[in-house]
């Protein structure tokens, strides 16, 4: 009989706490960096990570997991780490409708206005 496997927290973090990181975190962790005098070596070496991981992280090429953010944060003085959002952005909700409404808004239809709006 398989078993099926439950999807697992992010490391570090805590019950009810849903992180993320902000866009920019890769610019962050290079600029704060730069500031305090560290090579990629000796970053990587305070985290306990090699310094490719280091490189990948600051070209936004890997994501750091949540454990590792905040050894970031501790040791940069920086914030990588926000809370989720979990209400919809402000250009989504208003094309929400609002629950025992009638008709609606098909996925196509929010695609080819947003895209109308571009232009």
């Amino acid at each position: 009989m398989a078993m099926m496997k439950r999807a697992k927290k992010p490391a570090g973090s805590l019950p009810g706490e849903d992180l993320e990181l902000v866009e920019n975190y890769g610019e962050l962790v290079r600029e704060a960096r730069i500031r305090m005098g560290l090579t990629q070596e000796e970053l990587a070496s305070q985290v306990g990570e090699k310094a490719t991981v280091i490189k990948k992280i600051e070209h936004g090429e890997l994501r750091p997991s949540i454990e590792l953010a905040r050894k970031l944060e501790k040791i940069l003085k920086i914030r990588l780490l926000v809370p989720a959002e979990e209400e919809p952005s402000s250009e989504i909700r208003r094309y929400l409708v609002k629950p025992g409404a009638s008709g609606g808004v098909r996925l196509g239809d929010l695609l080819k206005k947003m895209q109308k709006e571009e232009l």
